[in-house]
């Protein structure tokens, strides 16, 4: 054997080792990487669904102010920062319109550097247009097989905008209601506006019962002097029951808008049941304006859509269908005060829904306008 043999044995030994332990280093290097990617996946997820929830939280604190209920900027800043706490991120926030445009203490539309932060409102005060939170939250979190390859930690952002404003859609009751609700009589004389109505208040009862407020008694009329009538919200007519368990979400651009009328007189039988499986709970009902209600359309009718409204729903009744439904007449209710609406008479007066005008927030579509009387509110997360 040559004398180098040996020595050249243990440099290819030497060299297989270095080239193992290299092997070994990448593949645990590789290995790090994907642990550490899905570790980074889900730390990211989760940022994003704790913005998305402080930018709602936000969102919602401004449209109880858009209910009526004084808030200030300080509760809309507490609200923000609880639920990011809760979420485990760390979050800034500032303010927006309706569309979600960064807006200054004037309420005009702003770079976002130069937006009012949520908390820092020079008024103290929500500012004027102030409809939208855009939140931004970061987590930063440590690795565990990262460090084999230098990484001791990664940081997860992310940004999400709710805004709040007048619902624009949503699930809607297949019904249309009058801005002035109006009797059946035939007179043509309108009943009580829109902004005169008695919106009731949510119960103080243990446990919670009916609205605190008036209960109204809608009639429904056939067009002509209508004061509701059914809506084909879903384009396949006369499948009102349907439309009422299983209403398919709808959204509008913008009001007003012109809607299909169903067959009154087909769906309000087949409604009954299926409406007075709502009992208690509150329901969006579109409205149609007062110079657009009194069609004379029949069964091909389309109704001008002006805004939505909130309804809790007490019963719905079907007469026989000639006069003379006490249901739907003014009287007491053993737990209830008495309903208000002049007793109907006349065309339609054996059909009816009762129940209270209420001031609801819910989630859906948002849309630009004031915020009236017995307007619906809604917050959308549109980012």
């Amino acid at each position: 054997m040559h004398p180098n043999a040996h020595r050249t044995g243990k440099r290819a030994e030497g060299q297989i080792l270095v080239l193992f332990a290299l092997g070994i280093i990448t593949l645990l290097g590789g290995v790090a990487l994907v642990l550490e990617g899905g570790n980074a996946y889900q730390n990211q997820r989760s940022v994003q669904n704790g913005a998305d929830a402080t930018a709602e939280a936000g969102a919602a604190m401004i449209a109880r102010g858009l209910a009526g209920i004084t808030k200030t900027d300080a509760q809309v800043a507490a609200a923000v920062a609880a639920t990011a706490f809760s979420n485990n991120i760390t979050s800034t926030a500032y303010y927006t319109d309706w569309q979600g445009n960064p807006i200054n203490s004037a309420g005009a539309i702003v770079a976002p550097s130069a937006a009012v932060v949520v908390g820092a409102s020079p008024s103290g005060a929500i500012p004027p247009n102030g409809q939208g939170v855009h939140a931004s939250g970061t987590r930063t979190f440590g690795t565990t097989f990262g460090r084999v390859i230098g990484f001791n930690n990664f940081t997860a952002t992310g940004d999400a905008i709710a805004v709040a404003g007048k619902t624009n859609g949503g699930l809607f009751l297949p019904v249309v209601f009058p801005v002035n609700v109006t009797d059946c009589s035939g007179n043509g004389n309108l009943g009580t506006p829109k902004d005169q109505w008695d919106v009731s208040q949510p119960s103080t009862a243990t446990p919670p019962g009916h609205p605190v407020g008036t209960e109204y008694i809608v009639p429904l009329c056939k067009t002509g002097e209508g004061s509701f009538m059914v809506l084909d919200l879903d384009g396949i007519s006369n499948n009102c029951e349907e439309e009422v368990l299983h209403p398919k979400p709808i959204q509008w651009d913008s009001f007003p808008v012109d809607v299909a009328s169903d067959n009154g007189n087909n769906c309000a039988h087949q409604m009954e049941d299926a409406v007075n499986s709502l009992h208690g709970q509150t329901v969006l009902i579109p409205l149609c304006d007062n110079n657009e209600c009194n069609t004379s359309g029949g069964s091909h009718a389309t109704y001008h859509i002006s805004g939505v409204v909130s309804f809790y729903i007490d019963y719905f009744s079907d007469g026989p269908g000639n006069g003379g439904n006490t249901l739907c007449e003014t009287h007491d209710n053993s737990d209830n005060p008495p309903q208000q609406l002049i007793t109907i008479s006349g065309n339609g007066s054996s059909s009816c829904m009762a129940g209270w005008f209420v001031r609801f927030i819910s989630t859906g579509p948002v849309g630009a306008g004031t915020i009236g009387n017995a307007d619906s509110i809604s917050i959308q997360l549109i980012k």
